[in-house]
């Protein structure tokens, strides 16, 4: 078989994720080892890759030399992450999946889950997800719970969705400075 090509994998990205230029610097035109990181802080000094997949490619400047270096920020976080990840809805059977859009610009979904406690909520979001960083239990209630996955955390978004009835928030990152009044549940 043969191996991707670096172009072949940038127009991959593009037509997957519409980034209009995943491909940041040339290297090896045959890709037979990819190093995927979040961050270039999560990669050692030396990658034994023929490319590298940064999702914040931004900050990779002149480290590798030699690799190719791919990413996709906007795109991935809408299909993949946290924010508005229909495929992990669809995964853990979400339901009324609604688009949160805030200041025009689209941050995220709120879904009902299939599961009506926090317990069993959590188990499938640790079996589906491997594990958690962070986590507080909602306040009781006797409304349904109905969560926000969200890639993007501050005061007003968070109080955004708490008025739509939101009283769990899944996010990537937890930033206890963004907290004023933990009113619901984050997940980071």
């Amino acid at each position: 078989m043969t191996p991707p090509s670096l172009h072949g994998l940038a127009d991959w990205l593009r037509a997957e994720f519409g980034e209009r230029e995943p491909l940041k610097r040339g290297g090896p035109p045959q890709v037979q080892r990819l190093a995927l990181a979040l961050e270039p802080a999560d990669l050692p000094p030396e990658v034994d890759a023929d490319a590298l997949f940064v999702h914040r490619s931004l900050r990779v400047g002149e480290r590798w030399p030699g690799l190719g270096v791919l990413g996709v920020h906007d795109g991935f976080d809408l299909a993949l992450t946290t924010g508005p990840n229909h495929r992990l809805a669809r995964a853990l059977g979400w339901r009324d999946v609604r688009e949160v859009v805030w200041k025009g610009e689209l941050k995220g979904i709120t879904a009902t889950p299939p599961q009506d406690s926090w317990a069993g909520l959590r188990a499938a979001l640790h079996a589906e997800l491997g594990g958690e960083d962070s986590s507080w239990p909602p306040a009781p209630g006797p409304e349904p719970l109905r969560l926000a996955l969200m890639n993007a955390m501050n005061p007003g978004l968070i109080e955004h969705v708490a008025a739509g009835g939101v009283r769990v928030y899944l996010t990537g990152q937890l930033r206890p400075q963004r907290l004023r009044r933990p009113r619901l549940t984050v997940w980071a």
